[in-house]
This record gives C-alpha cells, structure tokens and sequence, in this order.
C-alpha cells in the first residue's frame, strides 16, 4: 500500500505542474481588446398609443361606453390598411375618498405601428375625439435594424482585425491568432414624443399631428482576446 501512494503521489505532482505550465503558456503573449461600429439609422417606424377612458358612478355603463369608442376607433383604423393595431390595457379601477368608493375609472389602451408616418398621422387625427394620445415614439424597424447590425458588424470585425495586426506589428511579432472574442449589439431605445393631456381634441381633429422621425443609434461591440507570435 505504501509502495502504491509512494508511486502515485508523484505522478499526480507532475500532472498538476504539466497542467500549470501549459496554462501558463496558453495565457503568455495575450492582448484584450475592444473596438465599437455605431450608426445613426433613420427612424423609419412610429407606435403611438392611445387610451379611451370614462368616469363616473356605474362601472358597467361606463365598461360600454369605452366599449362603444374603442369599437369606432377599431373600425377606422381597419380603414388604414398601412398601419397594424391592437387594443391593449384595459383597466377598470375604484376611486377612492375619504375611504370609501366615489366614483369608477374604466380605461383601454390602442396601440397604432406604421411605417408610413402619413397614415398614421390621419388615423390620429380622425379618431382623437374619442380618445386621447398617450405617446408616440418614433424607432427603427426590425428589418432596418437587422440590415444595421449587418453591415456593423462586418465594419467592427475589420476595425478588430486591423487593430490586432497594428498591436503584433508594434510588439515586433509576425502575427496573432484569436483565442476568443465577444460580439454584441445595442440599440437605443426610440426617441418618445409625449403629447400633452390638455391638447384639446378639436384642435386635432381637423389635421394630423407633424411628426418628425429624426434618428436613433445603433453599435456593434467586439471584445476579444489575441495571442502574438
């Protein structure tokens, strides 16, 4: 038994010092490094929610009556056929005073989404008497951001290599190989444009609100790890 441990007790030393010998060498000549792609891509998509809401004492006269605008509201949205909606949100709460219930809020949220910002415009504009605008915010499409990250990621990757070639040219080494490397996407999130609560809906009922999309920030970020040799 003692012959057994004698013999193996060394083997394993030399195993775990191979083991960290070889991890040493695997982590000698490493450089990290990191390089970002941005763009500022055109907002090309507007999502604009709307809420129709009523107050008053009988929760289920009032559950009609937001009933009753939503379902116009539905019908002239079906009348756009450039912009998707769906009705989101419904909520029916109790309004308290002095501890007790006065009175009911009953309220149901439209979401509109379109890439034609004149559509879109016109159906706000026609349906604001029966509700009022929440927000709007103006974003890029999925496609434009798939497209974006695309063509980013491919200006990145070219940004890293010639980058790493720069650093093993500077520490007078022939060459590099990746040992690993990270590649991720940020999108800003949409620029929202809120509406104010006291904008009458006369004011708005004769003419779609101006929009103007502006743009958002799209980047592409690699980091990574190199070896020289």
């Amino acid at each position: 038994m003692f012959k057994l441990i004698s013999v193996i007790l060394p083997l394993l030393f030399a195993l775990s010092h191979h083991a960290a010998v070889a991890d040493e060498k695997q982590n000698f000549n490493q450089v990290t490094l990191q390089v970002t792609a941005s763009d500022n891509i055109a907002n090309d998509q507007l999502v604009a929610i709307l809420v129709v809401q009523q107050t008053g004492h009988n929760p289920a006269t009032l559950a009609n009556q937001v009933n009753d605008k939503m379902a116009k509201i539905i019908a002239s949205a079906n009348r756009f056929k450039a912009v998707e909606h769906q009705t989101i949100n419904y909520h029916s709460q109790p309004i308290y005073k002095n501890g007790s219930v006065k009175s009911w809020r009953v309220s149901q949220d439209i979401q509109f989404k379109s890439q034609n910002f004149d559509q879109i415009g016109k159906l706000i504009a026609q349906v604001n008497p029966l509700s009022t605008i929440q927000s709007m915010n103006f974003g890029v499409s999925d496609s434009q951001i798939e497209k974006a990250q695309d063509r980013l990621t491919a200006q990145a990757i070219a940004k890293f290599r010639h980058h790493a070639s720069t650093i093993a040219k500077q520490f007078d080494k022939s060459s590099y190989h990746l040992v690993h490397i990270n590649i991720g996407n940020n999108y800003v999130q949409p620029r929202q444009v809120m509406m104010r609560s006291s904008m009458k809906a006369e004011a708005m009922a004769d003419s779609a609100p101006a929009l103007s999309a502006g743009t958002n920030k799209i980047s592409v970020n690699i980091n990574g790890t190199i070896e020289l040799f």
